[in-house]
């Protein structure tokens, strides 16, 4: 049977959770990209057809979220997530988070590349072929992730470290990550009262362990954009829109 899309019931626990013991960002970036890595091993496009047999891997580049309300520390919710149809080189994936009652909570539209591990080339979508199903009548959660333009003037904020706890089996900064990285660039009132409604970011480089990184920050028209450069070379660039209180339903 083809699976084109998945659906999966989940409790926030206090791992998942920020000071308020509502969802944190950088939870979300993790649940999502561990039912893309369960939707991929369904479909056989998992770690072992793919790493191990054709020596190919998936990378995510680019990633819109807009959340309406976060849940909080033990609800219930529901992640459902369905594969778009790919272009030459992206694979689009959708999904949305739901709480127990079946209300809506967010959604996320992502963008993926697969590429060749050993040569460090992109790989053509073809390249799996029928392995990636996709069904156009579930529709879009959002609009594909376009390129993140950013303000002339970026003020250097901080210089981090990539640390042991923040890399992945590859040792590059997890994309989970870049979320926390992000929310640290603001002060404890904005983290404290205030949530993302609407969070994007183009990943264009990585950031391996022991790799310094400058981050850089500008606010123009309600907009925070945040972008992460290491030697001169752009790792990631950012926008965040913040909402004081409880995101609007």
């Amino acid at each position: 049977m083809t699976i084109t899309k998945l659906e999966q019931d989940y409790t926030i626990r206090a791992y998942d959770v920020d000071t308020r013991g509502k969802w944190r960002p950088s939870a979300i970036l993790t649940r999502m990209q561990e039912i893309a890595e369960d939707h991929a091993i369904a479909v056989h496009c998992g770690r072992k057809e793919l790493v191990e047999e054709r020596g190919m891997a998936w990378m995510l580049t680019r990633l819109h979220l807009e959340m309406k309300r976060y849940p909080d520390l033990m609800d219930d919710i529901r992640v459902v997530t369905w594969p778009g149809k790919p272009t030459r080189l992206f694979f689009v994936r959708h999904t949305m988070f739901f709480d127990a009652q079946g209300e809506e909570l967010g959604r996320a539209t992502s963008l993926w590349v697969l590429f060749n591990i050993k040569g460090r080339f992109l790989c053509r979508t073809g390249d799996i072929g029928e392995n990636y199903p996709y069904d156009l009548s579930h529709g879009a959660a959002l609009p594909d992730p376009g390129k993140i333009k950013l303000p002339d003037d970026m003020e250097l904020i901080r210089t981090r470290t990539v640390a042991y706890s923040e890399v992945d089996m590859n040792s590059h900064l997890n994309n989970a990550k870049y979320a926390d990285w992000i929310c640290e660039l603001f002060d404890l009132d904005t983290l404290r009262h205030h949530s993302i409604r609407d969070f994007r970011i183009n990943f264009i480089a990585e950031a391996y362990m022991g790799q310094p990184v400058d981050l850089y920050r500008r606010d123009a028209d309600g907009v925070s954009y945040i972008c992460g450069k290491t030697e001169g070379k752009t790792v990631f660039d950012a926008s965040v829109i913040w909402e004081k209180g409880g995101i609007r339903l």
